[in-house]
């Protein structure tokens, strides 16, 4: 009888044991991989996080990755096993597929900093969202943004008038003014606002944080943390400040994203007041630190490379002539050199240094299988330094962008806006808009690099930063017609 009791105690422990083998089954795989490749040194129990602290992280990104670890290696982020691809054909395997649009469960910090909208909601909220919204951001509907762009960029030009001989950080005026039209696109707010006041404005990145205190991604810890209460409260600003914009939606002849979410409610009844709230709240932020990076980094390059910055010029003189009108969204479409520039400092230095997937099934790589499950983790930052699909990669060279370049390099080599299904939703609306803003500085300004400030050094963070900020100086043009030949040099 005995016996027989203990052999039956022994037979639940053991299917407990066998059911969690079966549901590790996919990370014990992946663990399986990740031993037999290359990659950086790891910490115990942190993994390669502690990397996201490296000042050089960015450089070594685009400068020895490649060469260090291959196309294809592993990191660590705490106990988490994840899978680095930097070559664009098997890019293309994970982000071109219906099958691996998952986010990795890493996202869910980034909520404070980007809402709870397409870019961090599940694959099933995606779907959906996706599918609603996309009219949304249809080239007819941007159009009518542009008279906001116009008027935020005569804002931004005052605001240059008074660089001086030293010049000036532009970054918190250039956040300011594509603040600015978010405000006034997305939330049909024209009023104006006290922005240091802005909910939207305050928000605290506690990515790296987090995943550095491993057990602060347990949010039942976190959430008793000083840190996860100041949080919870700045969710809760964000949601109020969403919500007293929702209450008065419709009350308005403006159009915004806003209204027109509304409008979508009626045709999709499972399209609820807290998903408007979410994906109002992801626009606003994630609209203001990756154009606001791309923007002032283009004005940067722009006024270090004169050449390119008389063509720009010259450009806007074929469209506007001597006359200062202002843009519409046709004359936008024409600054085609304007436009290769601003591509060309987001293959340098795009706004979103890295994202992840999560597989849906198991992928191969070379000789390698990595099992569905597994985190993959893309680089922009290197990829779109790779020698072999552009030459002279640390070299600024809007040329690369012409048609005829454009047409012959792999498509999954530049990722900016991400790439494939899950690609950002609003590329078309940045586009347009960072055209606006730098045109109306570039037909007002000469723009040189600030004395001492002819370098810069980007810094690693969920978007790109530049320690010590950008520096430009910006001089009044002659509009007397006449060629400054000082800047074709």
């Amino acid at each position: 009888m005995w016996q027989s009791i203990i052999r039956d105690f022994w037979i639940f422990p053991m299917i407990l044991i066998v059911y969690g083998i079966w549901r590790l089954r996919n990370y014990l795989r992946a663990v399986k991989l990740i031993l037999t490749l290359n990659g950086p040194r790891i910490v115990p129990f942190l993994g390669n996080t502690g990397y996201l602290y490296d000042e050089d992280l960015l450089k070594t990104m685009s400068h020895t990755a490649y060469t260090t670890y291959g196309s294809f290696f592993r990191l660590w982020v705490t106990a988490f096993p994840f899978v680095v691809l930097l070559e664009p054909r098997d890019i293309q395997q994970v982000l071109s597929s219906t099958k691996h649009t998952d986010k990795v469960l890493f996202y869910k910090l980034l909520h404070n900093f980007l809402g709870k909208g397409l870019i961090t909601s599940d694959v099933s909220t995606w779907k959906s969202h996706r599918k609603i919204l996309q009219p949304i951001f249809h080239v007819n509907v941007l159009e009518q943004f542009v008279r906001t762009f116009n008027r935020s960029s005569k804002t931004l030009v005052k605001c240059l008038e008074g660089s001086g001989e030293l010049g000036v950080d532009i970054t918190r005026t250039v956040n300011d003014s594509v603040y600015e039209i978010l405000n006034e696109t997305i939330l049909g707010n024209k009023k104006e606002c006290e922005i240091s006041n802005s909910p939207f404005r305050k928000g605290q990145l506690l990515f790296s944080y987090r995943l550095t205190r491993p057990w602060l991604l347990l949010d039942w810890i976190y959430r008793r943390t000083s840190h996860g209460k100041r949080e919870q409260s700045h969710r809760d600003d964000l949601s109020l400040a969403c919500e007293r914009v929702l209450k008065s939606a419709g009350k308005s002849n403006s159009i915004s994203l806003l209204e027109l979410m509304v409008e979508a409610q009626g045709k999709h009844k499972d399209f609820s007041n807290d998903d408007v709230r979410n994906e109002c709240c992801t626009f606003m932020l994630a609209g203001q630190d990756s154009v606001g990076s791309a923007l002032a980094l283009t004005l940067f390059m722009l006024a270090k490379h004169k050449k390119w910055q008389e063509r720009c010029h010259e450009e806007l003189t074929r469209i506007f002539g001597e006359g200062q009108r202002d843009p519409e969204v046709s004359d936008l479409r024409e600054m085609r050199c304007l436009e290769m520039c601003i591509k060309e400092t987001l293959r340098l230095y795009p706004s979103v240094p890295f994202f992840a997937r999560t597989l849906g099934e198991d992928v191969k790589i070379g000789e390698k299988i990595i099992p569905k499950g597994c985190g993959v983790l893309i680089m922009p930052y290197s990829t779109h330094r790779l020698p072999h699909h552009y030459p002279d990669p640390h070299d600024f060279n809007p040329e690369r962008f012409n048609s005829e370049n454009s047409s012959q390099r792999h498509p999954y080599a530049y990722l900016p806006f991400s790439a494939g299904p899950r690609n950002c939703i609003g590329y078309k609306f940045a586009l347009l808009e960072m055209k606006s803003l730098i045109s109306a500085v570039l037909r007002r300004f000469h723009l040189d690099v600030a004395p001492g400030r002819e370098e810069i050094s980007p810094k690693f963070r969920v978007t790109v930063r530049v320690k010590g900020g950008v520096w430009v100086k910006a001089r009044p043009r002659d509009h007397s017609g006449g060629k400054n030949l000082e800047y074709c040099r």
